[in-house]
């Protein structure tokens, strides 16, 4: 059940940010919730990521066998609404990869990092399970020094260099492109962060939209 705190925010966030969107949505967990009950994330989530505080299912073999079906498919219709907001020119088949589980006990944090090295993944997700007392950090990597100083004395710059979604509680899914460097700051609870990412291939098909309709190209074949 949320909290006061997490049913007063809106259900949705979509941000343009340094020119990639950036899409931040709450969603009911019940379902997700039930299917956390039947994964041991002791024993899933064994392996320690570089540079950061966290475990995760990530690497690890007994992640392959996981059935992450639940969870995908609500990945799945959701995405389907943050693809469509991008204008797509032509029908798109989306690919989901196999999900993993992270869990940040108390000062648990991840550092900046993108996902371009997973697979060659177009766009990236993240669902908070247990938010904790932490949230995720989108950064800019172009953003220079004089941002970095102007930032402290201009409202104008607040984003110019980090952003964090005003969408951060249980029940958040976040999109965005993979190749957005982003981190997740320390769990400053004593209550751990637990988190379900993943990435997603999209692929172009030989039907092109025309006003909401889809007109197959004709292919000749030799």
């Amino acid at each position: 059940m949320m909290d006061n705190e997490e049913t007063s925010q809106s259900l949705r966030s979509d941000d343009l940010l340094w020119g990639h969107p950036i899409t931040a949505v709450t969603i009911n967990s019940d379902d997700i919730d039930e299917w956390f009950k039947t994964i041991d994330i002791d024993e899933l989530c064994k392996e320690e990521f570089t540079f950061s505080k966290c475990k995760t299912s990530q690497g690890v073999e007994e992640n392959n066998n996981v059935d992450y079906n639940v969870v995908t498919d609500t990945v799945f219709n959701e995405f389907q609404h943050y693809l469509e907001s991008l204008g797509p020119n032509q029908m798109l088949k989306s690919m989901l990869e196999v999900p993993w589980i992270n869990v940040y006990e108390e000062h648990g944090f991840q550092d900046a990092h993108d996902h371009q090295g997973d697979k060659f993944s177009d766009f990236s997700w993240c669902y908070i399970h247990q938010a904790g007392d932490s949230h995720i950090v989108f950064k800019n990597r172009h953003a220079s020094n004089s941002e970095v100083c102007l930032k402290e004395f201009l409202l104008a710059y607040g984003t110019s260099v980090d952003y964090v979604p005003p969408l951060k509680g249980k029940g958040t899914l976040y999109f965005f492109p993979s190749h957005i460097y982003h981190a997740v700051s320390p769990n400053l609870s004593n209550n751990p962060r637990i988190t379900l990412s993943g990435n997603i291939r999209i692929k172009g098909t030989d039907i092109k939209r025309i006003d909401d309709t889809v007109v197959a190209d004709t292919v000749s074949v030799s």
